[in-house]
């Protein structure tokens, strides 16, 4: 046994150990991922290279040249390019611990000009990439879309379908009417649909969450004689069932109307899912179960969304959410900033209203990134300057698809004048759903519309050069929108940017 242990301590003294700890480049540990190199990317050392290691004691870290600052708390880890030279990695701008999870937090702000409170305010002051969760100051427009909802579900008894283009706010909608619904008694339940959830795993979610204490015992019940339970779900057959089984569970629901939520639904492309949601819908319409059914989605008309289940469109009440208003979104900016304590420069109000064209998604981005920029200059006054740095993080962060098909678009011969017209369509007097009149578009000095204009707008709706732009056919005539509407503002911003006249 002795002899075992000094051949396991000479061995050991022959172990590399880099800057990454003993298991860091052996096969055998259980942290893997770093494989032999050091954290500089400097050769791995050789055999000869190797330090002494104590008989008895901790392994001795190898100093490599060029990490005692990577490893150092508060420094960002240090790389070498090609040529040799030490590259200072990108870093988070502000640790968990000073707000990234919350308003307030002891750690310094790295963000120069940037505290962690304002940081915080903020981010719940202008949220692009978070739907709004209350009903409070910062929820501004949508009236007449709420109203419709609600006169849909409280009056008619009918189920809805609230849909639009990406960006519009569609799930922002959805969090206030299931927030307006609770306080009227209402049992809302909201679900995000997923492409791997079935329709029985997404009505067993549901169903989990609607208490026992909803349930109507009686004769006439064919549940009557299950008392001890917890949720309807337990009330649904072991593994598949139908959707008349799914019915009778909810018809148990007594003392309460329940509001059924499935958002981001046109995530579901499993046919069977949409075969019976049209069942059901059919069944719940032709019942007097207290269940409305509230689908949300990305779509520009209902055939997107129901596919090929037309007939149901009958017991739906259809909620196309348009664009806000000029009005709306000078709302929005100035609800934000005052929230975080800051002021927009009028001018820079009314150019944020130019470049968004009524998608609250891009204005809530630029009076962010703004906003940050003021802040980190010193100032409590969003300028022009911060909307020009603002535009140009919009353009780096842009959706892949759009830079795809905007340069797709402009590949090949007569570049300058696709640009043209492309700018004119961005800029062209639109309808609440972005929906354009070809004749009224001018090009950028004023003047009537380009000689050839049908064949620019033929080669912008093709498939082989980006098909940025999408027909909409009216009688005796041809209007056309955004394929993708967030092309708009990409165009615009991109232009502007470009050309100088941010």
């Amino acid at each position: 046994m002795r002899n075992f242990f000094r051949k396991r301590r000479a061995a050991g003294a022959d172990e590399d150990f880099t800057s990454s700890g003993p298991m860091a480049g052996g096969s055998g540990g259980s942290g893997g991922g770093i494989t032999g190199q050091p954290l500089t990317g400097q050769p791995f050392a050789g055999p000869a290279e190797r330090p002494p290691v104590a008989m008895g004691g901790p392994p001795r870290l190898r100093t490599v040249p060029g990490t005692a600052d990577a490893l150092r708390p508060g420094t960002a880890p240090a790389s070498r390019d090609p040529a040799g030279d030490e590259v200072e990695l990108p870093r988070f701008t502000m640790p968990v611990n000073a707000g990234l999870r919350g308003p307030r937090g002891t750690a310094p702000a790295l963000l120069t000009g940037m505290t962690p409170e304002m940081n915080g305010r903020l981010r719940e002051a202008f949220t692009p990439t978070r739907p709004k969760q209350a009903l409070n100051g910062l929820f501004i427009g949508r009236t007449a879309a709420l109203k419709r909802i609600i006169s849909a579900v409280e009056e008619e008894r009918a189920h809805v379908i609230l849909f639009g283009d990406r960006g519009r706010g569609k799930t922002s909608v959805a969090n206030a009417i299931e927030q307006i619904a609770t306080q009227a008694g209402y049992l809302a339940l909201k679900l995000t649909c997923s492409a791997e959830l079935s329709f029985e795993d997404s009505f067993r979610h549901l169903l989990r969450r609607i208490p026992s204490t909803y349930y109507r015992s009686g004769m006439d019940n064919p549940f009557a004689a299950r008392r001890t339970f917890t949720s309807f779900n337990e009330l649904l057959p072991e593994g598949t069932f139908s959707v008349t089984e799914l019915n009778e569970v909810l018809a148990g629901i007594y003392g309460t109307h329940a509001l059924l939520i499935l958002d981001e639904y046109d995530r579901i492309t499993d046919e069977d899912f949409r075969n019976k949601l049209a069942e059901m819908l059919k069944n719940l319409t032709d019942s007097s179960i207290a269940v409305t059914l509230l689908i949300v989605g990305v779509a520009e008309n209902l055939d997107q969304l129901l596919g090929k289940h037309p007939s149901i469109q009958r017991s739906l009440v259809p909620v196309h959410l348009p664009l806000m208003t000029d009005k709306e979104i000078e709302r929005l900016i100035s609800a934000g900033a005052e929230n975080a304590g800051i002021a927009f420069a009028p001018d820079v109000v009314r150019r944020i209203g130019d470049f968004v064209r009524g998608l609250p998604y891009y204005a809530q981005l630029l009076g962010l990134h703004a906003a940050r920029s003021a802040v980190s200059r010193g100032s409590t006054t969003v300028e022009r300057s911060d909307l020009g740095y603002a535009i140009s993080r919009c353009l780096q962060e842009a959706e892949r698809g759009i830079v795809d098909s905007y340069n797709r678009m402009l590949a090949g011969a007569r570049r300058a004048e696709l640009e043209d017209v492309l700018h004119a369509a961005a800029l062209c007097p639109a309808d609440e759903y972005g929906v354009f009149d070809p004749s009224e578009l001018t090009a950028a000095d004023g003047q009537p519309a380009f000689s050839d204009l049908d064949d620019l707008l033929t080669r912008l709706t093709a498939v082989d050069h980006g098909a940025v732009l999408a027909p909409v056919p009216e009688p005796g005539r041809f209007r056309y929108r955004f394929r993708n509407q967030m092309m708009r503002q990409y165009v615009l911003m991109r232009l502007a940017h470009e050309r100088g006249t941010i």
